[in-house]
């Protein structure tokens, strides 16, 4: 199946490469979300809210890099049929804004951009999800399969 190309706006595209290319969107904006506060400031920011508010707010980042997992998942089962480029675009981008929320906000320094970021790319995978025409054939197949073998 890897070999075999998926005619795309005319475009051939393998299709394997959407779930390799997301996995490396997610990856580098993760990197990025994390590595985007200075030490310093992240160290200031520490020392002037606390440590009691800088272990809530870390373990809140942690809680929600799990709920962007979650998203992530189905983002992904998605990519597994045939992918417009313009679908894979958007699906990237708002798993890329997912990825890096968690990253921004254990910084301490942009709590509210990493929170914009991820709800923003959570509701946005949602969407998407909810409005790609190829979720609810893949949905219908899923279910058909499921009722023949019961």
């Amino acid at each position: 199946m890897a070999s075999q190309a998926v005619l795309v706006e005319s475009r051939a595209i393998p299709a394997v490469w959407p779930r390799v290319a997301l996995i490396g969107v997610v990856a580098s904006a993760a990197l990025a979300g994390y590595l985007a506060t200075e030490p310093h400031a992240a160290a200031l920011a520490v020392s002037h809210d606390g440590a009691a508010l800088t272990r809530l707010m870390r373990f809140m980042a942690a809680v929600k890099m799990l709920l962007a997992a979650a998203a992530l998942a189905g983002v992904v089962w998605r990519l597994g049929a045939p992918v417009s480029l313009a679908w894979f675009g958007a699906y990237a981008a708002a798993a890329a804004a997912m990825a890096a929320g968690p990253g921004l906000i254990w910084g301490m320094v942009h709590v509210g951009a990493g929170a914009l970021a991820l709800h923003g790319g959570l509701l946005a995978s949602l969407v998407l999800l909810w409005r790609d025409p190829e979720t609810a054939r893949m949905l219908a197949a899923a279910v058909a399969r499921r009722r023949q073998g019961v």
